[in-house]
C-alpha cells in the first residue's frame, strides 16, 4: 500500500507544479483542464492506493497485481501532465490556428437581448424535444430510445438547442441587474426547463455544467468578489477560506447532482438502481454513477496493451475524424465504433463503453508515444482556450463556453471522440458565438468591443504570469 501512495503522492506534486506555472486564475480554462484531470487521475488512484474501494469491475481485475498497475498509472499520468506543460509552453506557434476550435466573443449584447434569445432557444427546445416525445411514447420513451435501443435518428445539432438555451439563461442570469428579481427568476426557470429537457434525451451535463456555472460564476461576476479576489493566480486561492469553501462546494453539488440524475435516469428505465449500482458500497455506488472509475479502465489498458491486445495504430482518432464529416458530404459510413466500446467488448458483452480518459485513448492507440503526443496536443488545446476564452470574467456566456468545452468536448485533454463532440457540441456554439456577435455589431453600427490585448488579458487572469505571448487573430 505504501509504494502506491507514494506513486499518487509523486503524481500529485507534479499536478501542483504544473497548475502553478499555467494557471493563470482557479477558474481559467487550463484550471478546469487540471480539475478534470485531478478527479480522475488523482482522486480515484488515492482511493485504491488507500484501499477505499477496488477497482471496477471487479471480476475483471481478478488475479491482477492492482497495487503494481497504480504505480504504472501514476507513472503515465505525470508524463501525461509534463506533455501537457510542454505543450502549453513550448508549442505557442500552434496556438493562434487551434483558437478556431473556440467560439470567439469580441462583442458584449444586452442583459435583455441576451434574456430574450435565451427565451427564444428555450422554446425551441422545448418544441424540438416534445415532437420526439410524442414518437418515443413521452419523455421515459424517449430516454429508452437515447440510451438503451440506440435508436435516435434526429441529427446531433437539435441536441445542442437545451445547451444553448441553458447556456444563454445563465449569461441572462448575471447579466441582468442583481435587484432584477422577475427576469432572474425566469433565467433561472428557464436553466431548469433546458435541463430536463435535455435530461429526456438521456444526458445529464446540461444540468450539472448549468450548475457549476451558477455557483462558481458568483465568484466571477458578483462586484464584492470582483473586487476582493481580483489577482488571484496559480494556487493562491488556497489561502483564501471563501475561495475553498465555494469550490469546494461547487464540486460537491455537481457530483451530487451527476448522482441523483444517474438514479433517477435508472429508475425511469428499469425501476430503480442499476446492477452495477445497486448493492455496492456508497464510494463504488457513488464513483459508477458519476462515472468517476475511467481510471480503472485505464490500468486495464496498461495491463493487456500491447501484451495481450495490439495497439490500434491511431486508427481510432482517424475513424473519429471521418465520422465527424457530415453524411451528405462524405456517404454512408460506417458506424464509428469508440475506443470505449471496443475496450468494454474485449471483456464483457455490453453496447455501453469503458472509456479511460484521454490518456487512454492516446496509450490504446500509440503506447507511451501517444501518451507524449496527445498530453503535447491537450497542452495546445487547454493553452488556446486560455486565450480564446480570456474574457470569460467579464462575460458570463464566455463562462459558459468555457465549461461546455473544457468539461464535456474535451474534457482533461484531447480524446478520440473529441472530434466528434465538437462537431455535435462545439461547432453550433461556434456558430451561435458568431452570429451573436453580427448581431450585436448592427445594433451598435461598429465593431466594437474587441478582446483586450494579450497584456491586458495576462493582468486579467486570462494567462498565467510569464506565458509568452500568442499572436491575436485580427
Amino acid at each position: 500500500m505504501i509504494v502506491p501512495l507514494l506513486a499518487v503522492a509523486a503524481s500529485v506534486a507534479v499536478w501542483c507544479g504544473v497548475y502553478r506555472r499555467l494557471v493563470g486564475h482557479p477558474l481559467d480554462p487550463m484550471a478546469l483542464t487540471l480539475y478534470y484531470v485531478a478527479l480522475l487521475l488523482l482522486w480515484r488512484p488515492l482511493t485504491l492506493a488507500a484501499g477505499l474501494d477496488t477497482p471496477f469491475p471487479t471480476e475483471v481485475f481478478a488475479g491482477r497485481d492492482v497495487g503494481g498497475l497504480i504505480v504504472g498509472g501514476q507513472a503515465v499520468v505525470a508524463l501525461w501532465l509534463l506533455a501537457m506543460f510542454a505543450g502549453a509552453r513550448w508549442l505557442t506557434p500552434l496556438v493562434r490556428p487551434t483558437m478556431l476550435l473556440f467560439p470567439r466573443r469580441r462583442t458584449t449584447l444586452a442583459p435583455r437581448v441576451v434574456l430574450t434569445l435565451a427565451v427564444l432557444l428555450s422554446v425551441a427546445a422545448l418544441a424540438a424535444t416534445a415532437v420526439l416525445w410524442a414518437r418515443y411514447g413521452g419523455p421515459t420513451g424517449l430516454i429508452q430510445a437515447a440510451k438503451v435501443d440506440r435508436s435516435v435518428t434526429e441529427s446531433r445539432a437539435l441536441r445542442s438547442l437545451p445547451l444553448m438555451g441553458a447556456l444563454l439563461s445563465v449569461a441572462a442570469f448575471y447579466s441582468v441587474r442583481p435587484r432584477a428579481y422577475g427576469q432572474r427568476l425566469l433565467a433561472l426557470g428557464l436553466v431548469v426547463l433546458n435541463g430536463v429537457l435535455n435530461f429526456t434525451w438521456g444526458a445529464r451535463d446540461v444540468l450539472v455544467v448549468s450548475l457549476v456555472a451558477l455557483v462558481a460564476g458568483a465568484l466571477l461576476f458578483n462586484r464584492r468578489m470582483r473586487e476582493r479576489h481580483g489577482d488571484l493566480s496559480g494556487l493562491s486561492w488556497l489561502r483564501d477560506p471563501l475561495w475553498r469553501r465555494r469550490l469546494v462546494l461547487v464540486a460537491v453539488l455537481a457530483l451530487g447532482l451527476a448522482f441523483a440524475l444517474r438514479l433517477a435516469r435508472d429508475t425511469a428505465l428499469i425501476g430503480g438502481a442499476a446492477p452495477s449500482i445497486e448493492g455496492q458500497g456508497p464510494l463504488r455506488a457513488f464513483s459508477v454513477a458519476t462515472n468517476t472509475t475511467l481510471y480503472d479502465t485505464l490500468l486495464l489498458i496498461l495491463d493487456d496493451w500491447p501484451d495481450e491486445q495490439p495497439f490500434h495504430g491511431g486508427r481510432d482518432f482517424v475513424d473519429g475524424a471521418v465520422t465527424s464529416v457530415p453524411s451528405v458530404i462524405a456517404g454512408e459510413q460506417e458506424p464509428f465504433v469508440s475506443p470505449a466500446v471496443q475496450v468494454a467488448q474485449t471483456y464483457v458483452d455490453r453496447n455501453n463503453g469503458f472509456p479511460a480518459t484521454a490518456v487512454g485513448d492516446w496509450y490504446l492507440n500509440l503506447g507511451l508515444v501517444g501518451i507524449l503526443l496527445g498530453g503535447l496536443l491537450s497542452g495546445v488545446l487547454a493553452r488556446a482556450a486560455q486565450v480564446a476564452f480570456a474574457r470569460f470574467r467579464e462575460d458570463p456566456l464566455v463562462w459558459g463556453f468555457s465549461l461546455v468545452f473544457m468539461l464535456r468536448i474535451f474534457p482533461g485533454g484531447l480524446w478520440a471522440t473529441s472530434l466528434p463532440r465538437w462537431v455535435a457540441i462545439g461547432l453550433p456554439l461556434v456558430l451561435l458565438a458568431l452570429a451573436l456577435d453580427l448581431v450585436s455589431r448592427r445594433r451598435s453600427g461598429a465593431g466594437t468591443g474587441l478582446s483586450p490585448p494579450h497584456e491586458d488579458r495576462r493582468r486579467s487572469g486570462g494567462l498565467p504570469a510569464g506565458s509568452p505571448p500568442v499572436p491575436t487573430p485580427p
